[in-house]
């Protein structure tokens, strides 16, 4: 069974390895990088040094040697705590403990060996987050697990993504426009990008994320802001990438309620200034009102074979429940009701639905001046209360698969589900409050490959897919194929499901992505790309069902033409089915060992939507010199270029070392870039 197991293994990769070669590629990375310099005592340089890093929680080893100018970096590692080995000859061996590879950083590692025998051991520590990245012009901001669950800003609202709310160069949105994640740099929240473990995770038709990811799942989430390598230049706002847990050699588990309301929250300056107290008697119209929000649910994780194969998985509920929103409407009393009954030459069609639908006011308001007069009958009426509730709740559940095949090659499966439901309360009358789904779906394949110590690459195969419906119900309108909407303004009331509906959303996004790390000397090299085929038809036409304003009741109830009539004809879904594609190179060349170069180039292509592509069809309706209609054309000489530097002062003593500390403790940095 084990060795068909491992024929079955190297035939993926074998299979994947091919389409690296045959495929344009990109990929947002999920990995972190670590890179130093060799040296003696007196600060010569170590060629030849053997480096080892070894990731504590799978015991997952890495060796390469270093270059003739001392140079080592370890690309693609997983974030999280490892341990460090460097040896060399008539050197003594040194341990570096407390190493931590961060989110899209590079931890730079300075390692110095004192002469000695090589079976003498002298142990270090690294010092942890400590270490800075200073060899790339990337401004980021990293968050691990723990700070992702225990920060009340991933609470409700945006989740997770409130946390850039607390970084530097970030603000919220305010007058900027709509948006999630905040201004990142002055840049619009529309312009930020969201990234799940190395795939795309932007909602195609309203921006921001689409899959929710809940901080339990976190592994570690980073915001990168303005400056940062040609991968990353799909947009010019903040990268968002957040990367899933992984199971470890330890079984490990948690269980997890959070929980607040009106009980346990405090009132705030506005509530206060409206005399709003914190007694929770409903009848009291000062009462703090109702807000729930929790969150409940577990995980596990753990290894299925020791060192080679584990796996993770987790489920939450997550629930809303908002006091509910004041409604109120005029409507005929049971008196008015029984008037209207005896009138002659009403539409008994529009008298029933108004019966049907419309609740009887339990007074009238003595208003007489203002009765609606309904063939010369003033009509009695009244005003009737109701609330419109606000409840939501979302199941989520992800399940992570990694496997260790060997010591070059690496898998990684990641499968998230969410449904959602709440509740459309956009019509004037209850009867028509409408539940609403929305359903998404991530699944992606992770193959992480080093062909040589200098060599590797990234593949990633992703499937995502999102449902969305704003339905307008099953309700019937004598006579009428939908049932519209109808707008009584002499009563203040619309009769009929939310004028919005029906609409829907569907996307299907499949993506193909990969890159390559190549090492040489003094230079880094990164390239790849990322291709991706979208299918995706959305319904939405504005009074697909009818829409029919009536200033007066009388001339509703007589069937009589209303004051505005507009129903659209020939309702077809759009189709946003395209294809996009996003490629990059980048070099990151370290001329000394405190200052780096980066250049890159971008380039990306994004293809006319179907529908839009349909224009020809109006060709029909040209006039020469006035206007024409065609087919929108793709712009096809996208390419972005990008120049940076990264400098760390090593100054050993003066008035300069007081400012800028240790080798390795500051980092200077500048760029520019377009996208």
């Amino acid at each position: 069974m084990s060795r068909r197991i491992k024929k079955l293994s190297s035939a993926i990769v074998g299979f994947a390895l091919v389409l690296t070669m045959i495929s344009p590629a990109f990929a947002q990375q999920t990995l972190g990088n670590v890179r130093g310099v060799v040296r003696d005592a007196a600060g010569g340089v170590i060629p030849n040094a053997k480096i080892t890093i070894l990731e504590k929680s799978t015991n997952k080893s890495t060796t390469v040697i270093s270059s003739d100018s001392g140079d080592y970096e370890f690309k693609n590692l997983p974030v999280g705590e490892y341990k460090m080995t460097v040896e060399a000859k008539d050197f003594k061996t040194s341990t570096i403990d407390d190493v931590r590879v961060q989110l899209n950083q590079t931890t730079d590692v300075p390692t110095n060996l004192a002469p000695g025998l090589a079976t003498e051991t002298v142990d270090i520590s690294a010092g942890g987050a400590e270490l800075i990245d200073s060899t790339t012009t990337n401004l980021a901001k990293g968050f691990e697990a723990r700070q992702v669950v225990e920060l009340a800003q991933t609470a409700s609202g945006a989740g997770i993504y409130n946390l850039a709310l607390i970084a530097p160069n970030v603000t919220s949105s305010g007058g900027i426009g709509v948006g999630t994640g905040g201004s990142i740099g002055g840049q619009r929240p529309r312009n930020n990008n969201f990234v799940v473990d190395g795939v795309d995770n932007n909602d195609k038709a309203v921006t921001g994320p689409q899959v929710y990811v809940s901080p339990e799942a976190v592994a570690e989430f980073s915001l990168l802001s303005n400056q940062y390598s040609a991968e990353f230049a799909r947009s010019t706002g903040g990268q968002f990438i957040t990367i899933t847990k992984s199971g470890t050699n330890q079984f490990h588990g948690t269980a997890f309620a959070f929980f607040q309301n009106r009980h346990l929250n405090a009132l705030d300056t506005l509530q206060k200034a409206k005399g709003i107290t914190r007694d929770t008697d409903i009848s009291d119209p000062f009462s703090n009102p109702r807000s729930d929000f929790g969150r409940f649910g577990g995980n596990f994780g753990g290894p299925i074979i020791k060192d080679k194969l584990f796996f993770f998985g987790m489920y939450e509920r997550q629930q809303t429940g908002l006091a509910a929103s004041p409604g109120a409407i005029s409507t005929p009393t049971a008196q008015g009701f029984a008037l209207l009954s005896g009138i002659p030459g009403l539409s008994s069609t529009n008298l029933g639905i108004l019966k049907q639908y419309v609740p009887v006011a339990p007074s009238a308001n003595g208003d007489t001046a203002h009765y609606p007069v309904v063939g010369g009958v003033p009509i009695p009426i009244g005003d009737v209360a109701f609330a419109a509730p606000s409840f939501s709740y979302n199941h989520n559940f992800i399940v992570n698969i990694d496997y260790n095949m060997s010591d070059k090659t690496q898998m990684k499966g990641r499968y998230m589900f969410n449904q959602f439901r709440g509740i459309d309360i956009a019509a004037s009358l209850p009867a028509f409050f409408q539940p609403i789904p929305f359903d998404t779906r991530l699944a992606s394949f992770t193959l992480l490959h080093t062909f040589t110590p200098t060599l590797t690459n990234e593949l990633r195969l992703a499937y995502r897919r999102s449902v969305s419906e704003t339905p307008a119900g099953n309700f019937s309108y004598p006579g009428l194929d939908a049932f519209p909407n109808i707008d009584l303004d002499e009563l203040g009331l619309a009769i009929g499901p939310d004028g919005n509906a029906p609409q829907s959303g569907i996307e299907n996004n499949y993506q193909l992505v990969d890159n390559v790390s190549y090492l040489r000397g003094n230079h880094s090299f990164k390239t790849g790309g990322d291709f991706r085929k979208l299918i995706s038809p959305q319904t939405f036409v504005q009074r697909s069902r009818g829409e029919y304003e009536y200033t007066d009741l009388n001339d509703y109830l007589h069937d009589l033409s209303g004051d505005f009539n507009e129903r659209t004809i020939g309702v077809s879904p759009y189709e946003g089915n395209q294809k996009l594609l996003f490629l990059f190179g980048q070099d990151d060349w370290r001329i000394r060992p405190n200052l780096t170069l980066n250049l890159g180039l971008n380039y990306a292509y994004q293809e006319v939507p179907f529908s839009a592509r349909q224009q020809t069809v109006n060709s029909i309706a040209d006039v020469p010199g006035l206007i024409t209609f065609g087919e929108p054309k793709s712009q096809k000489k996208n390419f972005a270029p990008r120049l940076g530097f990264a400098y760390s002062p090593n100054y050993k003593s003066g008035l300069l070392h007081t400012i800028f500390g240790d080798e390795g403790k500051s980092s200077i940095r500048a760029g520019f870039s377009m996208a």
